[in-house]
């Protein structure tokens, strides 16, 4: 029976001393090594579980002397900076991170095997279009004053030549998808995985140890490195194997979007439609659809959104205001790990836009206000 489970461990480390000159131990250094932190759920196997972990490494930097001149200390590599703070730096990322919904969505999108390379239902219905291109093109030339033709170039001839480009190679995109087909079949299903998000930020901040015999500051560097990704596994509708006549059916029907699925019919409508790809730029109605199709008879099983957050602390270089000590850098890293299980769903966002889409929405407003 599935049960929830916390579990904590610390390990504590001694050393370094604070003593007299005599040798009488004043203090000495402690901190805690490692800590780690798990909740997670068990008796559930084989099926995923959420999972939270966090791990704390830390080694000290340590100061070692004695003054010369009236001491009354020691320091034998006595423990320093137990800092914790990161300065901002996991505030410093600026690409916008997906949301748990949309990351799985459009995973399971890319990775479904009843996706198309180039739907040829959407193909022959954007044809009707190529006639009045070349007829505006014409038009800008004779002119010679072309309108802004980022729109033209994004939504117009470069999707042309890339569908016309997977058209040609349709036997090599058959032949692949027939070996997918064969390993959804095999067993334990199709095993997919997405990276969706990878950034790194860094702040910067300081520390400060003093005594009676020295002050020491330390520049801290701290750098955030966060990585999300999605893992899917896609399993058969039915547990007959297809014979190999078949899977080469499935393939090529699949490749081309010959899909005539609930959802694959409405992947190819939404395609259609005026504006639509506008929708999919603060929503994932596309992907969406995409996700649920099904002309090959697979369904997306364990989708699982995985988060991996790293924090680490350098130190140094030291200012030491006595030249009779000096300083041996230490480090501290947190790593904090979890497990999310998700589906595919709508989602609708607000979201910062690219560069090409930026500059296709200011070439409608530049030609609209022509």
């Amino acid at each position: 029976m599935p049960a929830s489970r916390s579990l904590t461990r610390t390990l504590a480390g001694h050393g370094g001393r604070q003593e007299t000159i005599s040798g009488d131990l004043v203090s000495e250094g402690a901190w805690t090594v490692l800590q780690e932190h798990l909740e997670d759920t068990v008796g559930n196997f084989p099926a995923p579980n959420p999972l939270w972990i966090e791990k704390t490494w830390h080694t000290p930097s340590t100061l070692t002397g004695v003054w010369p001149y009236f001491a009354q200390y020691r320091w034998i590599d006595y423990p320093m900076f137990d800092s914790v703070y990161t300065f901002g730096a996991e505030g410093n990322h600026t690409d916008p991170e997906p949301s748990v919904a949309s990351a799985v969505t459009s995973v399971q999108a890319a990775t479904n095997p009843s996706r198309p390379d180039v739907s040829i239902p959407n193909f022959l219905y954007e044809l009707k279009d190529i006639p009045e291109m070349l007829h505006l093109k014409g038009q800008a030339h004779a002119k010679r004053r072309p309108s802004n033709s980022a729109v033209e170039g994004n939504f117009g001839w470069e999707l042309l030549w890339r569908d016309l480009t997977r058209l040609v190679d349709f036997t090599a995109s058959v032949n692949k998808r027939v070996t997918e087909l064969k390993r959804l079949h095999a067993k334990g299903g199709l095993k997919r995985r997405r990276t969706v998000y990878d950034s790194t930020a860094t702040a910067d901040g300081s520390d400060y140890f003093w005594t009676l015999e020295v002050s020491v500051t330390a520049p801290i560097h701290v750098t955030s490195h966060k990585r999300k990704w999605v893992s899917v596994l896609w399993k058969p509708d039915s547990p007959n194997i297809p014979s190999a006549d078949e899977l080469v059916r499935q393939a090529r029907l699949a490749v081309h979007g010959w899909d005539f699925s609930s959802a694959g019919l409405a992947a190819i409508i939404w395609e259609a439609v005026p504006w639509s790809w506008l929708g999919d730029y603060f929503g994932n109605l596309g992907s969406y659809l995409d996700a649920n199709r099904n002309s090959v008879g697979a369904v997306a099983t364990n989708s699982c959104f995985m988060e991996e957050s790293t924090l680490e602390w350098a130190y140094g270089p030291w200012n030491i205001s006595n030249p009779f000590f000096t300083c041996k850098t230490g480090k501290r890293k947190t790593v904090t790990k979890s497990r999310t299980i998700s589906s595919a769903s709508l989602t609708a966002t607000l979201p910062m836009l690219s560069h090409k889409q930026l500059s296709t929405l200011s070439s409608i407003a530049f030609n609209l206000n022509r």
